[in-house]
């Protein structure tokens, strides 16, 4: 086999491929025998039927499949021997392969299309200048806390009339457009939460009103999404696309979570028996929590700050027509070249951020290594027994867990991610020694949608 690179830009490049017949023969006649020995043909024993008849029947495919295979196989290396690191994969030009006669085949031509990586040329230093966010857990933010929890460790009880967080259960029934209940339309029971409404209208009109009571609606505006509304009506996602008109809601039950109080009950709920036992103590450990849980968050926003103020200054190049093909090539459901427009700049930004943390994996020798996979899927197990309350494996029954774990490729490709994301973290910490910024807690939800 023989295989040519051809340059057609800055970033992308056409690999020929010729396979002359001693390269897919051999591959060809030893497939054309498996055939032979299970094919089962009326008038011919097992294992019988004339070759002549099997390259007839299958031939050509065992031809295209071992052409397949051998193109795959030796591209893959070709690709590793030369260190070409690629985007997407390669992409067959079909006009190079209308030569070729798969009846009579000699030689055999493919050409196929690469978009390759960018080698990107960075360095991380206090220069930088990315700084920390830090959220300001203040009184209000943790009396914030502690009411969500006395409601969260509440009691729910039935009352006569609704508030406005109340939970209705009622039936909701479809009408026809004069108000009257539409035969054979939908009839489902469901809760609707008066708290978490947007649509302030019909929130008030399901304020105030007892068991037994009527409210006529739009399904919609008691719904986040077309899945939420699906749920709620117990329909399948498809017919609530079409649904139209109003419904009417016969309220059946009214709930109330009636807060527990602020003392000794609540603290040992919150934290156990007797580990506080005075408010202010409490109201601290709130507090200590609070910072820790957005501690982490800080960790995920200080990240995704430093990739994205390390692209504002590092071009980071694409072979976008090439990529814009490769989508439109590989996509699983038919795609319009409107459709890959529309999303490419999203797909391309991704693309790039991942590029330019691989990029700091490699140059900063971040990578996990066998033993920290090793040493984390044990840790993974033994906190797996602890939270069951079971002693946790030791010696050769750990091992073997462990390897059991690291034998499924899905499972060790997010132990990776784990390693490799807190490596990033630690060295960002490490190299940029970030200013922490305190912001508000509104500042730092909207820093971490935008970011």
């Amino acid at each position: 086999m023989n295989i040519e690179r051809e340059e057609t830009g800055t970033l992308t490049a056409t690999l020929k491929v010729k396979l002359a017949p001693e390269d897919y023969t051999p591959g060809v006649e030893k497939a054309l025998k498996e055939q032979r020995k299970n094919a089962v043909l009326p008038g011919f024993r097992p294992g019988q039927v004339p070759m002549t008849i099997i390259k007839k029947r299958v031939g050509k495919a065992v031809l295209i499949s071992e052409v397949e295979r051998l193109i795959d196989e030796h591209l893959r290396g070709y690709l590793q021997e030369n260190a070409i690191r690629v985007l997407g994969q390669p992409l067959p030009k079909p006009e190079a392969t209308d030569t070729n006669n798969w009846d009579e085949p000699g030689e055999l031509s493919f050409s196929y299309e690469l978009g390759m990586a960018p080698s990107i040329t960075l360095e991380l230093n206090e220069k930088l200048g990315v700084e920390y966010p830090v959220v300001d857990v203040n009184d209000e933010l943790v009396g914030r806390e502690v009411a969500d929890m006395q409601r969260r460790f509440g009691r729910v009880e039935d009352v006569a009339t609704s508030e406005d967080k109340d939970m209705l259960l009622g039936d909701m029934i479809e009408l026809n457009a004069d108000g009257s209940i539409k035969e054979g339309g939908i009839m489902h029971r469901t809760t609707i939460s008066l708290e978490f409404l947007e649509d302030a209208a019909t929130k008030a009109a399901l304020t105030g009103k007892a068991v037994g009571d009527e409210v006529v609606l739009d399904p919609h505006k008691v719904s986040r999404d077309h899945d939420d509304l699906a749920r709620m009506l117990g329909v399948d996602h498809d017919r609530v696309h079409h649904l139209e008109g109003n419904f009417l809601f016969r309220i059946a039950e009214i709930k109330r979570m009636v807060q527990i109080p602020l003392g000794q009950e609540l603290f040992d709920r919150v934290y156990g028996k007797d580990a506080v036992t005075d408010e202010a103590a409490f109201r601290a450990k709130v507090k200590e929590g609070l910072e820790a849980m957005f501690r982490r968050d800080s960790d995920r926003i200080f990240k995704r700050l430093v990739v994205r103020t390390l692209l504002d200054r590092t071009p980071v190049e694409l072979p976008d027509s090439f990529l814009k093909r490769w989508i439109a090539t590989t996509s699983e459901k038919p795609i319009t070249p409107e459709e890959v427009e529309e999303g490419y700049a999203g797909y391309a930004d991704g693309l790039k951020r991942q590029l330019l943390e691989d990029r700091i994996v490699e140059q900063y020798g971040l990578e996990a290594k066998g033993e920290e996979l090793d040493a984390f899927a044990k840790r993974y197990i033994a906190d797996q027994f602890m939270q069951y309350g079971m002693p946790a494996p030791e010696g050769e029954q750990l091992q073997q867990l462990a390897a059991r774990i690291l034998g499924d490729r899905e499972q060790i490709g997010r132990i990776r991610n784990t390693i490799v994301e807190q490596k990033l973290m630690a060295h960002f910490k490490g190299l940029l020694a970030p200013k922490e910024n305190v912001v508000s807690y509104e500042a730092f939800v909207n820093l971490a949608r935008t970011v």
